[in-house]
Formats: C-alpha cells, sequence, structure tokens
C-alpha cells in the first residue's frame, strides 16, 4: 500500500484472517489447528457421486473435452472375487480406498455391485495407469489375507484418442476390465 495510506488495523486482521477463528473457550478443539505456514495434512473424505451425478459430470467433461481439447482419461475398477456375490463384502472398503486416493477434481461412482468408475479430468492415460496402481497397492495393504486369494482388482485406464469421446473410453475400458 501507498505510505500516505498505511493503517496499522489491516496487518492485525490479515494475520487474525490467518490464524482462523478463535476457538470457544470451554471447548477442547476436534482436531489439531494448523500453525500458520503449515498445511494440514488430513482431508475430510469425499463422498462418491451418485450414478446420475457422475454420468452428468461425464457429460459436462466430454463437452469441454470437444470444446477446449484438454486431457481426460476414464479408470473403470472391477471387483472379482472367487465367491459368486461377495463383491458386496469388499466394495466398501475398496471404495473408500479409490475415493482416497483420487483427487478432489476426480469424480467416483459405484456403477454395478462389482465395478468403480472414475472420471479423471486434466488426466492422461499414463497417470490413470498410475492412480490404478495406488488402488491396487492400498488395497493389497488394508485387505490383507484377502487380497490375492480372495479379491482380485482389475482396472483399466483409457484415455480417448483422436475422434473418440469419454464414452468411447468408458466402452473401452469396461470392455478391458469384462474379460
Amino acid at each position: 500500500m501507498p505510505a500516505d495510506q498505511h493503517d496499522e488495523r489491516v496487518g492485525e486482521v490479515i494475520e487474525a484472517f490467518l490464524d482462523g477463528p478463535p476457538e470457544r473457550p470451554g471447548r477442547e478443539a476436534a482436531r489439531p489447528r494448523a500453525r500458520r505456514g503449515e498445511l494440514r495434512a488430513v482431508r475430510k473424505p469425499l463422498p462418491m457421486d451418485t450414478r446420475p451425478d457422475w454420468d452428468a459430470a461425464l457429460r459436462y467433461e466430454d463437452a469441454r473435452l470437444a470444446r477446449y481439447g484438454r486431457p481426460a482419461a476414464i479408470l473403470v475398477i472391477r471387483l472379482r472375487t472367487n465367491v459368486p456375490g461377495a463383491e458386496d463384502r469388499y466394495a466398501g472398503r475398496v471404495g473408500a480406498v479409490v475415493r482416497g486416493q483420487a483427487r478432489e477434481t476426480d469424480r467416483v461412482t459405484r456403477a454395478a455391485p462389482d465395478r468403480f468408475h472414475v472420471l479423471l479430468p486434466e488426466t492422461d492415460e499414463p497417470e490413470a495407469d498410475i492412480l490404478a496402481e495406488r488402488v491396487r497397492d492400498t488395497c493389497a495393504a488394508q485387505i490383507p489375507g484377502r487380497f490375492g486369494r480372495n479379491l482380485e482388482i482389475l482396472a483399466a485406464a483409457v484415455s480417448p484418442g483422436s475422434g473418440q469421446t469419454l464414452h468411447d473410453a468408458l466402452r473401452i475400458a469396461s470392455e478391458a476390465v469384462a474379460g
């Protein structure tokens, strides 16, 4: 600010904003507050999209892809078990892993009892493959004993090629994990 418009209160207001709201006396903070300059390491888990919300996001991102040519990818994750109908036992934990590994801007839905769809804006196919590997590795760590023996995670990441849409990518990825 120019020297003739210096106001001590501005600095105080900025400091108060950076420190956050004051804690109420007599109540313990639910989580530790970050010191100034530190980032909070834990983010609140994001909910999965409903199928209609995910479909709307797919249409929106497909239009954005067609208009601006920005990268996007589809990741389809399928749970395969050796016991028919056992997917529901694992789907909650696997879904939490998928949502936890995805970015805030990624859209995740449980599309079928054994299938998750992930829409990855601003992501190319190799980056989507990295997410698929992180999901597999995290599931292997969090579901020990069952993973690999009773549960297998199949994943296919596809970015639309020239003249293709995200709907085409979804179909190709779904076919890749169907077998």
